[in-house]
C-alpha cells in the first residue's frame, strides 16, 4: 500500500500531527515500509519505489490561496502521479480526491470561530463537514474531543478512533537513589517542579513565574523550577525574562535535553506544572503519567480525562490561583503520594505499543 501523509510547513502549533506522524513512521519501518519525502523525490526526479511506502508531503500553508490550491488541485495530482492508495490528513482538512482518507481532528478549537485563529484552523473549520464526508476514518486525541466532534456534526461515532498521546518506554518511574543523581545534575540537589513550555507563549510563561514567586514567598526554601522549552527559538525570550526575575537563581532553563534526560527530569520532579489552556496540549501530561509524576494544570475536560486523580486542577485562570494550588499540593505529602499512584494506574491506558498497533490496523483497513 502507498500512503501519503500531509503536513504544513513552518507550523509548530499542531503537536498532535507531529505525534501521529512519528508514531506512523516508527510502526511503518517495523512493518517493512519505506519512508519517503515528496520534496526529495521531486528534486531528484525519482519515482516512489515499492508497493509498501509512506510519502510525507509538506505543503506551504501561509496563505489562503496556497491552502485552496494544494488541497483542491495540487494534492490530487500528486496522488495520481505517485499512485497513492490512501491519504492521512494531519491538519483536519480533507483532500479533494476520491481516494481513501484518514482525517486527524487535532483540537476542539476547530469546531467554532475564535479570536486569533491560525489560517489553517480557519480553513479547517470552514471545510470541516466536507472533510468528514471525504474521510473513511477519523482519529482524535481524547474521548472529550470525540464527543464534541460528534455533537457538532452529523458524524457516526463508529467512524472515530481515539488515539491518545503516549510516550516511549524510556519514560518510567525512578528509584530514589537515581533521583538523587538527577537532582545533583540539574537542580543542585534540591527538589524541583518541572514545566514543558508551550511554543512562544510568553503570557503563560510569565504567569508561571508569578505563580512560582507566590510559592517561593510562602515556602522560603531551595525548591527550584526546571523549564523544558519545546522549541529552541523560545529560549532567548525566556532568558531575557529571567534576567530580571527575583528568583532567577532557582529557575533552570534546560536546552537540548534528549529523550532520556527529559524522561529522567520529569520522573524526578515533585510535580509537572502544565500551564497551557489548549485542550489538545497533552503530551507532557502523558509523559508525567508514565513516570508517576503528579500534574498541576489548568482545567480542561481532556486534561481531567488524561489525569483523573493524578491531577490537581486550577479552574480559574491566573497566577494567584495557580500559586495557591501549588502551595496546597506541597502541604499535603499524602495527597502527592496518592496522585503518583494514580498516575501510574492511568498510564496503563496510554501504552504506546498498544496504540501504535491500533493505529496501524486502522491505516490498513480504512
Amino acid at each position: 500500500m502507498r500512503i501519503g501523509v500531509i503536513h504544513h510547513s513552518d507550523d509548530v502549533s499542531n503537536d498532535y500531527a507531529a505525534y501521529i506522524a512519528a508514531l506512523i513512521d516508527n510502526t511503518a519501518e517495523e512493518n517493512g515500509y519505506t519512508i519517503n519525502d515528496y520534496e526529495q523525490l521531486l528534486r531528484f526526479r525519482e519515482p516512489l519505489k515499492g508497493d509498501n511506502a509512506f510519502m510525507h508531503i509538506i505543503i506551504p500553508a501561509s496563505k489562503k490561496f496556497s491552502l485552496k490550491y494544494w488541497y483542491n488541485a495540487k494534492l490530487p495530482r500528486i496522488v495520481k502521479k505517485y499512485k497513492l492508495d490512501k491519504l492521512i490528513c494531519t491538519y483536519g482538512i480533507g483532500v479533494n480526491s476520491p481516494d481513501l482518507q484518514v482525517l486527524l481532528f487535532p483540537e476542539i478549537a476547530l469546531l467554532q470561530k475564535e479570536k486569533k485563529m491560525l489560517l489553517w484552523q480557519e480553513y479547517a473549520l470552514k471545510n470541516l463537514q466536507r472533510s468528514i464526508e471525504r474521510s473513511t476514518s477519523i482519529i482524535t486525541y481524547s474521548n472529550t474531543a470525540k464527543e464534541k466532534l460528534v455533537n457538532a456534526t452529523t458524524l457516526n461515532t463508529e467512524k472515530i478512533l481515539v488515539m491518545p498521546y503516549s510516550v516511549n518506554e524510556v519514560f518510567q518511574p525512578m528509584e530514589w537513589h537515581d533521583k538523587l543523581y538527577i537532582k545533583s545534575r540539574f537542580s543542585q540537589n534540591a527538589e524541583y517542579f518541572v514545566a514543558v513550555l508551550p511554543d512562544n507563549d510568553e503570557k503563560s510563561f510569565i504567569e508561571l513565574l508569578k505563580a512560582f514567586s507566590k510559592f517561593k514567598k510562602w515556602q522560603q526554601s531551595g525548591m527550584q523550577l526546571l523549564l523544558l522549552p519545546k522549541e529552541e527559538v523560545f529560549s532567548s525570550n525566556i532568558e531575557n525574562k529571567l534576567d530580571t526575575y527575583k528568583y532567577k537563581n532557582d529557575v533552570k532553563l534546560i536546552n537540548d535535553a534528549d529523550m532520556k534526560e527529559t524522561a529522567n527530569i520529569i520522573a524526578t520532579a515533585y510535580a509537572l506544572l502544565h500551564i497551557t489552556t489548549k485542550d489538545s496540549d497533552l503530551w507532557p501530561v502523558s509523559a508525567a503519567m508514565q513516570c508517576g509524576t503528579p500534574v498541576l494544570a489548568y482545567y480542561t475536560e481532556s486534561m481531567q480525562e488524561y489525569c483523573g486523580e493524578a491531577g490537581s486542577f486550577v479552574r480559574e485562570h491566573g497566577h494567584e490561583q495557580f500559586g495557591e494550588q501549588l502551595i496546597s499540593l506541597y502541604k499535603d505529602e499524602t495527597l502527592r503520594t496518592k496522585m503518583s499512584e494514580a498516575a501510574l494506574e492511568k498510564a496503563k491506558l496510554y501504552n504506546q505499543k498498544d496504540h501504535a498497533a491500533k493505529l496501524w490496523e486502522l491505516i490498513n483497513r480504512a
